[in-house]
């Protein structure tokens, strides 16, 4: 290799500027090639990599044997690109440090020809440690892709591993996605704190990636959520059995908090198979609406995903959009179901029950929407909404006297129950409207009101002790305990219509209808009776002892204005009036 002149080496620093000494930067000029000379290295090489600036100027070939074997293959090839191109070059990599660190460099250099001599070119540059910053990247990238808690990949780098494996899916195997919701978990924060749920999801999220393969992904999805990405999956049979090797580890006891605990898991499964044409972007909440499908019948179960849960999941995201605009454009109704003193056949009150009067598909009856208001937390305004509608109807009432002694009920659900802020709505409707408060019924079902622990059961109380009355619906299909009804402020207990509905056949029912009344009358409670359907069917209930009764017998749900003439004028002026048409809009 021909020398370069001392000329060349004057002009290279009056180009690029001096070489520069005592500072963190390290300037160089090497000679390309694996086994080229280091010419110049300023002194704080050693400060930064520990070798002494005298051994790479004699050594030749050390940067090469420092360079980690990872990045090699990549810098050596963009340095011989720059050296045929003659264009800057800058880039990262790491060089093994005296102590043995990796330490990450910025390397800047550019390739500089002698035309005078025409010596080989050389390489001139400078570089940097930025070891810090890339500790710091490494953590921001942990952080952003991460869970913190458990460590797994969170829900970003699922998706984005999800993509990569279903752009290079070779079509001769499925891949699978299993979507899986702890049971019960929320029950495990709230009698054993938050830290006691924590230890819970660390060891779930060990137990998980214990059984799995090391090519597969566990991640927390959010909350109590984990999915699992599985490629290379036979199919079917083979998904299946995945599933059990998940449940599998969860049956085994665990400690946290201080207390033994069995867990186990709603586990949703969703495929692409190996000669779907899908494109399996939606397999995610594909394997979510199976886990909901799981939840629904039971938990601790799996279930695979089929087309009619996709359906049924864009129905219910419909429902939702048009049940919002519903809300937002008055388009909710209150009927009314009448309820008979079946001693005297006197109304006495009603039962408020909601119905949607679409533009497009007309009356909408509640069991098409309220179980997606229900899932989806849009049962809170709705049920806001009854509330007041309820109460105001009931304070037009109160002004009359042919109806001022009637009372109203309406029903609340798991989630109105237990939410936070549902003692106060009904209590400032109540003030609001200046109705008496003990016309005004709360209806809950058995599981109702045992929801959340005590939660429901200290909204009873704190309804109750304002006066507002509780009745228990569908009495005899839950599983409250006697001792619970005692507890529970209890003022009406509802007879199932099933119950009803079957005295004329089967004697056992007939025993349990009077089984119930009995109980009630014991507890001082009153008794109604749901699902009236035949003259015979209100006798027997009558001579059973119970109070009230409801059902077709003498009306189906009223709209407002049926209700109220009916409320002024009584049951026989509707029954005599059937006949005639009055009262035609019952549902």
């Amino acid at each position: 290799m021909r020398p370069y002149s001392e000329q060349v080496l004057r002009a290279l620093e009056t180009r690029y500027g001096p070489l520069p000494e005592g500072v963190p930067s390290v300037a160089y000029i090497f000679e390309p090639g694996i086994e080229g000379r280091c010419l110049y290295i300023s002194p704080s090489v050693e400060d930064v990599l520990g070798y002494p600036r005298g051994q790479w100027l004699e050594e030749r070939g050390l940067w090469d044997r420092l360079l980690h074997p990872d990045d090699a293959d990549r810098v050596v090839s963009n340095e011989a690109q720059c050296e045929r191109s003659g264009e800057k070059l800058m880039q990262e990599y790491r060089l093994r440090a005296a102590d043995g660190r990796d330490v990450w460099i910025r390397d800047e250099m550019t390739v500089v020809f002698d035309r005078q001599t025409g010596a080989d070119p050389l390489f001139y540059g400078v570089f940097l440690d930025v070891s810090d910053r890339k500790r710091m990247e490494t953590e921001l990238e942990r952080l952003a892709l991460y869970d913190p808690l458990t460590g797994l990949p969170n829900r970003a780098l699922f998706g984005d591993r999800l993509r990569h494996v279903l752009a290079r899916r070779d079509r001769q195997t499925a891949t699978a996605v299993y979507f899986l919701d702890l049971d019960r978990f929320k029950r495990i924060n709230d009698s054993l704190g938050h830290g006691a749920g924590d230890e819970v999801l660390r060891e779930v999220a060990e137990r998980l990636s214990a059984v799995v393969r090391p090519e597969d992904t566990v991640a927390r999805f959010g909350g109590d959520e984990f999915t699992v990405l599985c490629e290379s999956v036979g199919g079917v049979l083979e998904a299946v059995s995945i599933a059990d090797r998940l449940q599998r580890p969860l049956r085994s006891p665990l400690r946290a908090g201080g207390a033994e605990l069995r867990l186990s898991a709603s586990i949703g499964v969703a495929l692409v198979e190996p000669d779907s044409d899908g494109d399996g972007q939606h397999l995610v909440e594909d394997a979510d609406a199976a886990m909901y499908r799981a939840k629904e019948r039971g938990g601790a179960r799996t279930e695979l995903f089929d087309t009619a849960m996709r359906d049924n999941a864009v129905r219910a995201m419909r429902i939702e959009q048009e049940l919002q605009r519903a809300l937002e454009r008055e388009e909710l109704r209150l009927f009314y179901q009448p309820g008979v003193d079946l001693a005297t056949g006197q109304v006495v009150g009603a039962e408020a029950l909601v119905r949607w009067e679409h533009p497009q598909h007309g009356l909408i009856m509640p069991d098409r929407f309220l179980s997606v208001a229900e899932e989806t937390g849009l049962i809170v305004p709705l049920g806001a909404w009854v509330v007041g509608e309820t109460c105001r109807r009931l304070a037009e009432w109160q002004t009359r006297p042919e109806t001022a002694d009637l009372h109203l009920s309406l029903n609340l659900s798991a989630r109105e129950l237990t939410h936070p802020d549902v003692v106060s709505t009904v209590l400032q409707c109540v003030r609001d409207t200046g109705v008496d408060p003990h016309s005004l019924t709360i209806e809950v079902t058995e599981s109702t009101a045992m929801a959340d622990g005590d939660t429901g059961f200290r909204a009873l109380r704190d309804l109750s002790s304002e006066g507002i009355r509780v009745a228990i619906d569908d009495f005899g299909t839950g599983y409250s305990s006697l001792e619970q009804l005692r507890r529970m402020p209890v003022d009406i207990v509802k007879v199932d219509r099933s119950f009803v509905s079957g005295m004329a056949a089967d004697p056992t029912d007939r025993e349990i209808v009077a089984a119930v009344v009995g109980m009630g009358r014991a507890l001082k409670l009153c008794v109604v009776a749901e699902g009236i359907e035949t003259p015979e069917q209100a006798e027997v209930l009558r001579e059973l002892g119970c109070d009230i009764g409801q059902g077709f017998l003498y009306a189906k749900a009223l709209p407002a204005e049926e209700m109220d003439e009916l409320a002024r004028v009584g049951l026989p002026a509707l029954t005599s009036s059937a006949a005639s048409g009055k009262f035609s809009r019952r549902v």
